[in-house]
């Protein structure tokens, strides 16, 4: 038989046990609650975080809308400045469009885009290749004929020639008093208004620009200039406080009646240029020469201009919107992914040939995306038919322009090889040219050309 005590500590130690047992029991449920309540906090922690993903990129998403509509915004600003822009800045993404396209498609250049950011950052780049226009003066943009500033001076002019129409029939009526022989002072008056009508219609048409001019007709314009004329009135009232300031302290106030010139290039003609534009353009490196002045009003000098209607200070002036679109876009804080925006937008005047501007940049240190938007920017302005300013271009000679300034080396030929054989040219003009304006592009000829053949 067994013995007893081993009976009783048997029972013992199964007692020991079962309580361990139901120890452990107790504390696995008690572990399992725990998981159970750890686990709903991670899943709503999880579903907080997921929930503030979705919220940061709807945010991401809405931002980004918000920049480009902004950046379409200032370029659909641009073009409606002034008719003269027609709709370059919204036509030249297009183009540019196309042909990084192209290009990143072709084998005749080592270029790929990396990823949608670099498209992106180009595109947006070709948006606001033009963005410094907003600084360029209206009257600028608009300048039709020499004498055009906010109005056409013209009128001013022909006022003085009608002055001195009526000073010649007031002379010839004195002379008529006097006794004089009425035969000889009809002829004499009939001359000096048919002189006087021939002036002013030699004005008038050098006025125009759309001749060449010699120095024959600057020497005549000299000449008509120094008629005289009485000025009655004071010429320092009326006007703003700085007009009146540089006026007074070129020619001070003189007395009246005075004698003034027919045309004159005055003192207070000139808009003398801030010191601190030159500081600037030197400072951030910038390689072009800007005249003296800012602005030179003579109105000698504007109609001795021999080619067109703009000055040298007003030529400067339109260059100056992309050394002011350059500084415009280098102040904003572009994401780093768009760092190259100012670059690609400010480069696409620059030349292969080191002759561009502002910063005179040699062929390598032009980015492909600068060269690409140089092309589209020559290409949009020399097919557009909605520019006041000049004659409408036939596809041909487009094509033609783009080719010459590829052989001065100004633009990229194999880029230019790449939107000839693409035909990008037949795209564009099917969606925004003339039917007149299309006739047939031998491509074969030009890319020959290109390539020197």
């Amino acid at each position: 038989m067994i013995n007893q005590e081993l009976i009783d500590e048997l029972k013992s130690s199964k007692e020991d046990i079962d309580k361990i047992i139901e120890k452990i029991i107790k504390n696995l449920i008690r572990e399992e609650k725990i998981l159970r309540l750890s686990d709903k906090r991670q899943k709503k922690e999880y579903d907080e975080l997921e929930q503030k993903y979705e919220e940061i990129k709807k945010l991401q998403e809405t931002q980004q809308r918000l920049l480009d509509s902004f950046i379409k915004v200032i370029a659909n600003a641009i073009d409606a400045k002034s008719e003269y822009m027609g709709a370059h800045c919204e036509r030249v993404p297009v183009i540019t469009s196309w042909l990084l396209e192209a290009v990143n498609e072709s084998d005749e250049i080592d270029y790929t885009i990396k990823n949608k950011d670099e498209e992106k950052e180009i595109l947006t780049a070709s948006w606001l290749h033009d963005t410094g226009k907003i600084t360029t003066p209206d009257f600028i943009i608009d300048k039709a004929v020499k004498l055009e500033t906010v109005y056409n001076r013209l009128h001013e002019i022909r006022m003085r020639f009608e002055v001195i129409y009526r000073d010649l029939e007031i002379e010839a009526l004195k002379r008529r008093l006097n006794g004089e022989d009425e035969k000889e002072i009809n002829e004499w008056l009939e001359n000096e208004r048919k002189k006087l009508t021939e002036e002013f219609e030699f004005i008038a048409k050098l006025n125009i620009g759309t001749e060449s001019v010699d120095d024959e007709d600057i020497e005549k314009l000299r000449k008509i200039a120094k008629r005289k004329w009485l000025r009655h009135f004071d010429n320092t009232i009326g006007l703003s406080d700085k007009e009146r300031k540089r006026i007074l302290q070129s020619e001070g106030k003189k007395k009246l009646p005075a004698k003034e010139t027919l045309l004159a290039d005055k003192p207070y003609h000139i808009v003398k240029r801030s010191k601190k534009d030159l500081e600037c353009f030197k400072n951030r490196g910038f390689k072009i020469n800007a005249p003296e002045n800012l602005y030179n009003f003579g109105e000698i000098y504007n109609l001795s201009i021999k080619r067109g209607t703009i000055t040298p200070e007003e030529y400067f002036k339109i260059q100056e919107h992309v050394i002011m679109t350059i500084i415009m876009l280098e102040d904003l804080p572009f994401p780093k992914q768009y760092k190259n925006i100012p670059f690609y937008a400010g480069a696409h005047h620059e030349m292969l040939n080191g002759k561009g501007y502002p910063r005179g940049l040699k062929e390598e240190e032009i980015p492909i995306p600068a060269r690409i938007i140089a092309i589209a920017d020559i290409f949009e302005a020399v097919t557009a038919t909605d520019r006041p300013y000049k004659k409408i271009n036939k596809l041909s000679e487009a094509i033609d322009i783009l080719v010459s300034k590829a052989l001065n080396g100004e633009l990229d030929k194999k880029i230019l090889t790449i939107f000839l054989k693409s035909k990008i040219f037949e795209k564009y003009a099917k969606m925004y040219m003339l039917e007149e304006q299309i006739d047939e592009i031998d491509i074969n000829y030009y890319i020959n050309k290109l390539k020197g053949k």
